[in-house]
């Protein structure tokens, strides 16, 4: 088994840091979590229509990939580089996995620079988080 990268465990800390010890325990016993479908947040769906189609593919793709990869039941919020984006997206427990925001590389380098110490603990962007850690694909 390889050790979760650095998107996996900022997404743990996320999903832990609001929840009560017994919750994280419970968390921690419940059967991973597989994405079912995706969903793309109105601010996402706006982007999409101007992405060809093996762009969708490319991100809806490595978006499953990583949640997927996770093994939680939940993903409150992780990031997913791909195709020079980063795709800001979450998994909730029925499998819906919804992609909220489509970011270039360089911008969101630099709203998680100005966020500074606050990134490590997600930083809300227009409705959407932003943390250091992504998985790039």
């Amino acid at each position: 088994m390889s050790a979760p990268n650095t998107s996996t465990l900022v997404s743990r800390m996320i999903a832990m840091a609001g929840q009560p010890d017994e919750a994280i325990a419970s968390t921690e016993n419940q059967a991973a979590t597989r994405v079912q479908r995706i969903v793309w947040s109105s601010q996402a769906a706006t982007l999409q229509g101007s992405l060809s189609a093996r762009a969708v593919y490319d991100i809806e793709t490595a978006v499953t990939l990583d949640l997927d990869s996770m093994e939680l039941p939940e993903v409150f919020f992780t990031s997913v580089e791909v195709g020079g984006r980063v795709i800001t997206c979450d998994l909730d427990a029925s499998g819906t996995a919804s992609i909220f925001g489509l970011i270039e590389a360089g911008e969101y380098d630099d709203l998680v620079e100005e966020a500074g110490d606050d990134a490590l603990f997600g930083v809300d962007w227009d409705g959407v988080y932003i943390t250091p850690a992504r998985t790039r694909h």
